[in-house]
Order: structure tokens, then C-alpha cells, then sequence
């Protein structure tokens, strides 16, 4: 027993925690940060072909696929603040996508938990098929409570802000926000 705690000891020194810890960003990039579902939100085998949302196993919050088909998940589709929340938002609610009605923008910092290192688009594509890599519409709240449309870039491509690109989220516990005019 003795000399397998030495060779640990050995292993620990020569090699560091990494031969016993797992980065997160490993996990990340592994695939298990991330499950596929489909259009109903029910859970699909890693290896689906098809899926038509994900689920981020470590926040709960659930985020749509973009598409190549001219749906209303095209990745090309690019909106301004007031298009988004009501043509873009405003459709997938009332088409009940995945099953639910509380679609919004995603925050700032929720959709840079989804980014990633590496080349563009800074996502990890066998998640998140279909992503331009451009600027995505976000929100963020300041303390007085005024909306501010942010960005998030997830490559080089620049756009307006009245063709960003959009994706949708649920979960969480922000309340659907209307920017103040």
C-alpha cells in the first residue's frame, strides 16, 4: 500500500493535478457542459443527428439551434432591438417552441458562458451548429434599471446594430425584459 502512495506522489510531482483533475474547460469542449434535445425538449443521445436545442447541464438554461433552412432559426436572420423582442422573441413564444412560452434574449454574461477558445465561431460547434461568427444581440440591466443592447462576438464578421444576430434562451431567473423607450 505504501509504494502505491509513493508512485502517486512521483506521478503528482511529475506530471501535476492534471493527470487527476479535470479542467473545466476540458469538460467544457468534452461535450458534457452541454445535451442535446429536441424539438419538444426532450433529451437526445449525444450523438443525435438532429436536435433542435441545448441544454447547459450547468446553469439549466436552454438555448435554440440555429438553422440553414430560412426558418425562423435561420442562422442569417439579423434583427434590430425591437425586431428581435417582437418578430424574432414574439414568434417563438407563440409557437410554443420546445413546448415552452418564455423565450427572451439572453443577458450579456449568459451568452458568453456559452463562448469558447478556438477558432470561429467561438462556440463549440457540435452543440451549436449553424453560428456566424459575428455579434449576437445581449442585455444587460445598470442599477437605474435602463436596458442597454449589448453584444457578444463570437468571431471577427461586424454588423450593425440593426442586423445583429439573435439567439433565444430560457431558464434562468431574469424576467423578460422590454427595453425602456
Amino acid at each position: 500500500m505504501k509504494s502505491v502512495h509513493v508512485i502517486l506522489a512521483c506521478l503528482l510531482l511529475i506530471f501535476g493535478n492534471s493527470v487527476f483533475w479535470v479542467q473545466a474547460e476540458d469538460v467544457e469542449q468534452s461535450g458534457e457542459k452541454f445535451a442535446k434535445l429536441d424539438s419538444m425538449g426532450q433529451e437526445l443521445p449525444k450523438d443525435a443527428p438532429n436536435w433542435a436545442m441545448v441544454r447547459d447541464n450547468t446553469t439549466g438554461m436552454i438555448w435554440e439551434v440555429k438553422t440553414a433552412d430560412g426558418s425562423i432559426h435561420d442562422m442569417n436572420a439579423g434583427y434590430d432591438w425591437d425586431g428581435a423582442q417582437e418578430i424574432f422573441i414574439g414568434q417563438l413564444n407563440q409557437m410554443q417552441f420546445g413546448g415552452f412560452t418564455d423565450w427572451r434574449l439572453p443577458t450579456t454574461d449568459e451568452l458568453r458562458s456559452i463562448r469558447v477558445k478556438g477558432s470561429e465561431p467561438y462556440i463549440n460547434r457540435d452543440f451549436f451548429p449553424n453560428t456566424v461568427p459575428s455579434s449576437y444581440m445581449t442585455w444587460r440591466k445598470c442599477g437605474s434599471g435602463e436596458i442597454f443592447n449589448e453584444k457578444v462576438k463570437f468571431g471577427k464578421t461586424r454588423n450593425k446594430k440593426t442586423n445583429r444576430q439573435v439567439r433565444a434562451v430560457r431558464g434562468g431567473n431574469i424576467q423578460k425584459v422590454v427595453k425602456e423607450k
